[in-house]
């Protein structure tokens, strides 16, 4: 994974002085399965840390997805970089197997920039901010996990959001929604989880959490997707 390797090194340059390898705190880690069109594909791990407090707080995500849809066989690596406790995105890095597609994503002011890169392609790209206040979040093939970064919105009534598709390229405004508790099953367990609800473009996303800000269960039902929290003790 060198990606992810690169990325702590590079991400604290962006977000400021840290030592997150040494002065990490844990927030969430764990696995999810991937189905598509009902059948399981592949499976994605994930690991979320912080360190520091308040708006000095910075928080590192890194994902790495295994994804065989028939036709292709894909791995995919990611990092994410945020600060504070609205969990603001500064940075965003995927790399892409066997493809060797590289993104990388940095906020500047009121826009961000990504450059993509390839063995024969390189390509530069602004996203505008839709306003300084409006949250963003980055969706990316097959990484439920990302969705840690509605967490500190979940319970206001309605909340837009900026949403970022990198490996498309493309942008789109999304309204949160926060629903009711219902119980959903993991493995054996039945849990009480928390449905939000995120409709990107008449796209809905739907996410289940639990009392601890963990994910458990993504499904966009249009793209015949779900992503579900591996039973596994500590997932």
């Amino acid at each position: 994974m060198k990606i992810l390797i690169s990325t702590l090194l590079s991400l604290p340059i962006v977000l400021g002085p840290i030592q997150l390898v040494s002065q990490a705190v844990d927030l969430d880690e764990g696995t999810f399965v991937i189905e598509l069109d009902g059948r399981v594909v592949g499976t994605e791990s994930f690991k979320i840390r912080s360190a520091g407090s308040g708006t000095d707080m910075r928080i590192i995500a890194q994902g790495n997805t295994v994804v065989n849809t028939g036709n292709t066989s894909e791995t995919i690596q990611s990092a994410l970089g945020a600060v504070g406790p609205t969990m603001l995105v500064e940075a965003y890095q995927t790399r892409i197997l066997p493809s060797n597609i590289e993104i990388n994503l940095q906020r500047r002011g009121d826009r961000f920039l990504a450059l993509t890169s390839s063995d024969l392609h390189l390509e530069e790209r602004e996203y505008r901010r839709i306003a300084n206040e409006t949250p963003t979040i980055i969706l990316d093939d097959f990484f439920a996990h990302h969705y840690f970064l509605l967490l500190p919105h979940q319970f206001t009534d309605s909340k837009e959001f900026l949403a970022l598709f990198p490996r498309i390229g493309e942008q789109d405004l999304a309204i949160l929604s926060l629903g009711s508790v219902e119980p959903i099953s993991i493995g054996s367990d039945l849990i009480q989880a928390q449905y939000l609800q995120l409709d990107i473009a008449g796209v809905i996303h739907r996410i289940w959490t639990d009392g601890q800000n963990r994910i458990l269960r993504v499904e966009i039902p249009q793209k015949n997707y779900l992503a579900y929290r591996s039973p596994k003790p500590g997932n």
